[in-house]
């Protein structure tokens, strides 16, 4: 896991340049740093060391230096890889996973990277073509950008990276901030920037010393609707071998590894696979005091369980202000406030690992998600559902519609057509809120109050929970869950791993039917299955989902309060030219006092403030 950064073209703004870019993302690799700088290529890279320790530096080449690489990530069947690039010839000096690309390009060209399992972005440069390729893993779980300027292009592994090479300036891309009030997250091609870009998940970028750039899709996740006519049993034994499989290749380690553990069933899973393959397995766990959001006991549980080490830290409200210093630090406007938990927890393993293993991935892969099965059912009723949502909307009590605000968003999505309804259940602010909020001139400038709505939020033309679940593995995984993972455990130097995230495990669970997903009210019915296979209690197995969540809505009306006033009615904030005047004020007055809730667009409103700050007027 490292940090990488570069350039290529007709720019030649010399070592120093590309020191200040890697010096940038010095937290992802704070091991040991490498560059390679030759007549119109830049390849910078700052490592922290997981394989091969003494000699796996990098930028990493061939046998004769024509192919040269640098990666962020993991390779994990590199050994296999290795082997058979040996056995026609090729010649390896370093234990490095990485040392595989470079060789692998030179047997396959630019489809080396169908052969890669793992996480990933990588920068390659062929000397002899003189073109460099740009290339992010199949599940976006590691991030790349980069910049076209004046017939040359500009990468790294954060924004950050490349406006510290000093020849973009930070300016905000108003449809980015929209994107981020809308669904919370920015989407690809998008960064938060102007002139700065986000490589999409599976994509492969080549650029020619001519200028010519291309972007091409490598791989697409298949949904193939009955695709599976196995029996249940087989459905099972294919699962349970994948996810051992994935497990296993995820614990190649030369330093220490542990595991997060939240006592959900995809965390207790992992660690389950883990307590089989090795003797020893230490986890970690964030808590609150506040009941509604504590699994502390239920990890504990998972915990002895297993026979692991486990250690927990609790979160209290006067640490969330300082930690939000640093979420803002994740490069583009983000609003999840469950970093927070992501960056404690972070904080706390890696004082006694170096890389943890995660359950990520397994709600979107099996049907973690009740909001599936809601729009899939509205779906199938049609009009009679619709007319069953805006009746039931019209008749909530105002006071439900004050403290449960989820129930409103649910009834909202059942009212509208199918091509809304996924928009709804996610969006922060729909197009009527943004309306209200905004001014008409950011709006003008951001393309209109639905641009984003319109854009990356409309399920694709499948069948039930199948067209919810894809859009959701391609939008909010990427954009949201494996962003906030990214940044939030590299600001500690973690390397974060979860075999659930494993391509083959999802085109697999992307066969399977909708009833081993989704059975009567059960979610994730198969994983459950496994998981009492492999000695989970029911108790655990079957109880509700509680997700990442953080008591931010209670603390904002108490221990937060002042905190959040600051921030959001200062000058500063309400001169920025997005909001109508009043508009912010009102909504924090309105959740303050108890009238309405407003936790995740006020999470939403602070974050944009904070990530401006730092990035634009820093």
């Amino acid at each position: 896991m490292c940090g990488i950064a570069g350039y290529a073209g007709e720019i030649s703004p010399g070592p120093e340049t590309l020191a200040r870019m890697c010096d940038a993302i010095s937290h992802r690799g704070p091991d040991s740093s490498g560059s390679h700088v030759d007549d119109g290529v830049a390849l910078g890279f700052r490592r922290l060391a997981i394989i091969d320790l003494e000699s796996g530096e990098q930028p990493i080449g061939n046998e004769d230096g024509a192919v040269l690489a640098t990666c962020n990530g993991e390779i994990y069947n590199f050994r296999e890889l290795r082997a058979e690039l040996i056995a026609n010839g090729h010649t390896f000096r370093t234990g490095s996973d990485a040392e595989v690309i470079p060789h692998l390009y030179e047997e396959h060209g630019e489809g080396f990277v169908n052969f890669l399992r793992g996480m990933f972005a990588i920068a390659l440069w062929d000397r002899r073509r003189r073109r460099l390729i740009l290339v992010r893993d199949r599940m976006g779980v590691k991030p790349l950008y980069w910049a076209e300027l004046n017939g040359s292009i500009v990468y790294g592994s954060e924004p950050a990276a490349i406006l510290a090479s000093g020849l973009i300036a930070p300016r905000p891309d108003a449809r980015s901030v929209l994107d981020c009030l809308t669904a919370q997250y920015v989407h690809p091609p998008r960064s938060g920037f102007v002139g700065i870009n986000k490589l999409p998940p599976a994509s492969l970028l080549e650029f020619d010393h001519g200028g010519d750039l291309s972007i091409s899709r490598y791989w697409s996740l298949r949904h193939q609707r009955g695709g599976f006519r196995g029996t249940t049993e087989e459905a099972l034994e294919r699962t349970d071998s994948l996810l051992r499989e994935a497990t296993k290749m995820r614990l190649i380690s030369d330093v220490p590894l542990g595991a997060f553990l939240s006592g959900g069933v995809d965390s207790s899973l992992v660690v389950a696979y883990m307590a089989e393959l090795q003797s020893t397995v230490r986890t970690f766990s964030v808590d609150f005091a506040e009941s509604d959001y504590s699994e502390g006991a239920h990890a504990e549980r998972v915990a002895r369980l297993y026979g692991t080490q486990h250690e927990t830290f609790t979160v209290e409200p006067d640490v969330v202000p300082l930690v939000a210093d640093a979420i803002k630090h994740l490069g583009e406007p983000f609003a999840d406030s469950s970093a927070i938990p992501t960056y404690l927890l972070s904080e706390l393993t890696r004082r006694s690992v170096t890389v943890s293993l995660s359950g990520d991935g397994g709600d979107e892969a099996f049907g973690g998600y009740q909001r599936y099965a809601v729009a899939a059912t509205a779906d199938r009723f049609g009009a009679a559902a619709r007319l069953a949502g805006r009746v039931s909307r019209a008749l909530m009590p105002d006071e439900v519609e004050t403290r449960y605000p989820r129930v409103k968003r649910g009834l909202d999505a059942i009212s509208l057509g199918a091509d809304d309804r996924y928009a709804a259940m996610m969006a922060h602010f729909d197009p009527g809120a943004l309306a209200l909020l905004c001014t008409p001139e950011f709006l003008d400038s951001a393309g209109g109050a639905d641009a984003a709505w319109r854009e990356f939020l409309i399920a694709p033309p499948f069948k039930g929970m199948q067209r919810y679940m894809a859009l959701y593995i391609e939008t909010y995984l990427p954009g949201d869950l494996l962003v906030k993972v990214d940044r939030m455990s590299m600001t500690h130097a973690l390397e974060v791993r979860s075999p659930m995230l494993d391509h083959r495990v999802h085109e697999f669970a992307a066969t399977l039917p909708s009833n081993l997903k989704l059975r009567r009210a059960t979610s994730k019915w198969l994983l459950r299955q496994l998981a009492r296979r492999h000695g989970l209690p029911d108790d655990l197995v079957f109880r509700p989902k509680q997700g990442f969540g953080v008591p931010i809505g209670e603390w904002f009306q108490n221990e937060l309060r002042e905190w959040l006033t600051d921030v959001l009615l200062d000058p500063r904030a309400t001169a920025r030219g997005y909001f109508r005047a009043g508009a912010v004020e009102r909504i924090v007055s309105e959740h303050v006092e108890g009238r309405r809730l407003h936790t995740p667009r006020l999470w939403n409103l602070l974050m944009l403030e904070l990530w401006h700050r730092t990035w634009i007027d820093g």
